[in-house]
């Protein structure tokens, strides 16, 4: 700070030599030494408390304030400059500074999306995979089960296959019993008919002969009657004749009978 000590008729007053005894300047680098300031400046103080009061000796101190005010405004455009190259040096440090982050994080967002396109990578090939491995297990699923409903259709099919086997052997074997069946019941229609047929003939023989031996008996009595009668009461020996042929006839036929049976079975 800059200023010129304030005169009181023939000399400095007291307030103005202290203010140049105190005073400070701003600090700053490559300026003059702060010490060989306050130094001088506690020299002219005292020599203005010494003999100041001339006016010869305040043109002297005016003049030699004035150039220590030149040279500490020289001081000062110099820590100006120094603050502003600083200033302009601390930003383009700052502005390589904000560069070397935003270049770091253009290579680290760049490793991001390299790592993030691994990743999906990776995560697509797995997921492939997965996919690989279910169709594979689906198809093979698929084939296990076309081999078992394929095996159970032959079991099905071999199944109904012995149960229409057995239906037709048995169907065979109902209809070779049935075929038998009709065949003894046409035998034994046949023999009933046979035997039907003898036992007609046989009454019918049987009837003609009782029916000859009847008229043979009427014949013989109209003889008799004819010629001399035997007494009443022996006239029907031979009725008594004619009734023990019947039992003869009728035991041929039942011998015949049995024999007609026989043939039945």
């Amino acid at each position: 700070m800059c200023f010129l000590p304030a005169t009181t008729g023939g000399g400095v007053d007291r307030d103005s030599i202290e203010r140049v005894r105190s005073a400070t300047f701003p600090v700053a680098r490559r300026g003059y030494d702060k010490r060989e300031v306050d130094r001088f400046l506690t020299s002219l103080a005292e020599w203005l408390e010494t003999g100041g009061a001339d006016q010869s000796r305040n043109d002297v101190i005016r003049r030699e304030l004035e150039r220590v005010g030149e040279e500490t405004g020289r001081i000062l455009t110099e820590a100006h400059d120094v603050a502003e190259r600083l200033r302009v040096q601390a930003e383009r440090e700052a502005e390589g500074m904000i560069e070397g982050a935003q270049t770091q994080a253009e290579r680290t967002r760049a490793e991001a999306d390299r790592i993030h396109a691994e990743a999906q990578g990776v995560a697509e090939t797995a997921a492939q995979k997965l996919r690989t491995d279910a169709d594979a297990y689906a198809t093979q699923t698929r084939t296990e089960a076309d081999r078992d409903a394929e095996q159970a259709l032959r079991k099905a099919r071999a199944e109904a296959k012995r149960i229409i086997d057995e239906a037709s052997a048995r169907k065979q074997d109902m209809e070779a019993v049935i075929a038998d069946l009709e065949a003894r019941r046409d035998e034994v229609l046949g023999s009933l008919e046979r035997l039907s047929t003898e036992l007609a003939g046989t009454a019918t023989e049987h009837a003609q002969k009782i029916a000859e031996r009847a008229k043979d008996t009427a014949a013989k009595a109209r003889e008799d009657e004819d010629g001399a009668s035997p007494p009443s009461d022996e006239a029907p020996e031979p009725e008594d004749e004619a009734a023990e042929d019947e039992p003869a006839e009728d035991e041929q036929q039942t011998q015949t009978m049995p024999a007609a049976k026989g043939s039945e079975k």
